[in-house]
């Protein structure tokens, strides 16, 4: 019974001997005085200084909208596929082409190149041809501009 007391014990004194241990990592003594040092802890360092820093917006208003129901989206389509005027005829006068463009509602417009038609633009008038720039909204709200060929119809 002596043994076992005198070992446990034993281990007792060297449990509490290992901790006092770690206490006296953190202190330096000089000249019989201790101090405690303070541990710097640099990852925290590193968060505070991001957080910090200037924070980011964002512009809702350029975000994709992923959520376009599938009928908007095809009428978007169909409209694309649809060109309002129509050429008509393509009339040349000193080397300067003018064109005859009608629209669907049989109003016609004569053009030379760089006049706009609301939001189109004619960029060249061809010898049976004319290029038209559309400038159109998408469904997320951004301006494009669509190029598309206008052909002279043979009748």
């Amino acid at each position: 019974m002596k043994h076992i007391t005198i070992i446990v014990l034993l281990i007792l004194l060297g449990v509490s001997g290992c901790s006092h241990k770690e206490e006296n990592k953190n202190k330096i003594t000089t000249k019989g005085f201790t101090k405690k040092v303070k541990k710097e802890d640099i990852e925290l360092k590193k968060w505070i200084k991001i957080l910090e820093e200037k924070s980011y917006k964002i512009n809702i208003q350029k975000l994709k909208n992923p959520f376009v129901s599938p009928q908007i989206l095809e009428s978007i389509i169909a409209r694309k596929g649809k060109i309002p005027l129509e050429l008509v005829g393509i009339l040349e006068k000193h080397s300067e082409r003018i064109a005859l463009l009608q629209d669907n509602t049989r109003k016609g417009y004569i053009v030379k190149t760089g006049n706009r038609i609301g939001n189109i633009t004619i960029l060249e008038i061809g010898i049976d041809y004319v290029l038209i720039e559309e400038e159109e909204i998408n469904i997320y709200g951004e301006k494009e501009k669509n190029k598309r060929i206008l052909y002279l119809k043979k009748e």
